[in-house]
């Protein structure tokens, strides 16, 4: 039984620990939260003990795997020294605020061979599955481009919040939710080659970051991505369209506010009449978290690499930060095909 410490007991925090709980070979032993009653609830609603000593905790021999789910500026403070004591580290998206700081963090994982896999869950949900299944079976043939829209419209007291301070997130919607997509291309399209971005704050008043995105990525086999992420969408949003030579995958919804995930599949006729569709539904509840946790877990057990391992999790960086150069720059930013800050997973 994997014993495990959640670090960061907010919103995400109670979903990783609700999961692990319903495992079979995991359980929480421990909370930790610089808030007292805020780690203290959580604890007693999973009944384990919770504690603001999160220094402690990643020590703890009881504790096998941390679940760092801090702000993003304390990414490093939490998943180091837990890496440094021996314990495989699952830490939400993004590993950092910047390539340097998440290859500091790599760097440590690397020298004690621990497990270091970043919360890209997007991956593992119904409909993604599912498209990256027909991609492979060549369903849609060779693939041309991909859209993507990808938002919602905050809330009260919206700019208040940590993930709207870039001194604690490191940046705005793209980097809190657009970074999700960026790793999507790279799953289900190709790798990117250069980006071109515009970045805005048309609504919120945060002091220094976006509040929408629009980006345009061209892959080394000259195909397109093009997205915008927003959080003046006001009504939620998750829509995926991929096309390809002989058809398209049209992809919606997450969960809550975004609605149930679904997926189209069409199927160009050879006379160019109205594609046939297919349509898959999945179920409403959001598996991804589950099925995430699934495959860090058995990367532990088996010593491979999971998918949002390192390598992924500095690409994804590298990515983000090429869009804000490429915004400030007003024009396109090369990437180099190839991670080149990330050494070979070990």
């Amino acid at each position: 039984m994997l014993g495990v410490a959640i670090i960061g007991a907010g919103n995400i925090g109670k979903v990783r620990a609700n999961v692990i709980q319903r495992s079979r070979d995991s359980r929480v032993v421990v909370v930790a939260d610089l808030d007292h009653a805020r780690a203290m609830t959580l604890a007693t609603q999973i009944g384990v003990c919770g504690t603001t000593d999160w220094q402690r905790v990643v020590r703890d021999p009881q504790v096998d795997a941390v679940v760092v789910c801090t702000p993003t500026k304390f990414h490093g403070d939490a998943a180091t020294p837990a890496l440094q004591a021996g314990k495989h580290v699952l830490c939400e998206k993004p590993l950092a605020r910047s390539v340097s700081e998440a290859d500091d963090i790599v760097k440590t994982a690397e020298a004690h061979r621990r497990v270091l896999k970043t919360g890209f869950n997007y991956r593992y949900m119904d409909n993604v599955c599912k498209a990256k299944e027909l991609i492979e079976d060549n369903a849609i043939g060779p693939l041309y481009f991909l859209r993507c829209r990808y938002g919602h419209g905050g809330r009260p007291g919206y700019e208040k919040e940590w993930c709207t301070d870039r001194e604690i997130s490191g940046g705005g919607v793209l980097l809190e939710q657009g970074i999700h997509i960026l790793d999507l291309v790279r799953h289900l399209l190709g790798e990117p080659a250069r980006v071109t971005a515009s970045t805005s704050r048309f609504f919120w008043n945060f002091p220094d970051v976006e509040d929408n995105c629009f980006l345009e990525i061209q892959t080394t086999e000259s195909q397109t991505a093009q997205i915008h992420v927003s959080w003046t969408q006001w009504i939620n949003i998750l829509s995926l369209e991929i096309f390809g030579r002989d058809g398209y995958l049209s992809l919606s919804g997450r969960d809550g506010h975004y609605g149930p995930q679904r997926l189209l599949w069409g199927k160009r006729q050879a006379n160019h009449g109205r594609p046939a569709e297919e349509v898959f539904e999945f179920p409403l509840e959001n598996a991804s978290w589950e099925n995430e946790w699934l495959e860090f877990t058995s990367a532990i057990k088996s010593g491979k690499q999971p998918m949002g391992n390192t390598a992924d999790s500095l690409r994804a960086l590298q990515l983000v930060e090429a869009a804000y150069e490429s915004s400030y720059r007003r024009t396109w930013v090369e990437v180099a095909p190839s991670i080149m800050l990330a050494r070979s997973p070990k």
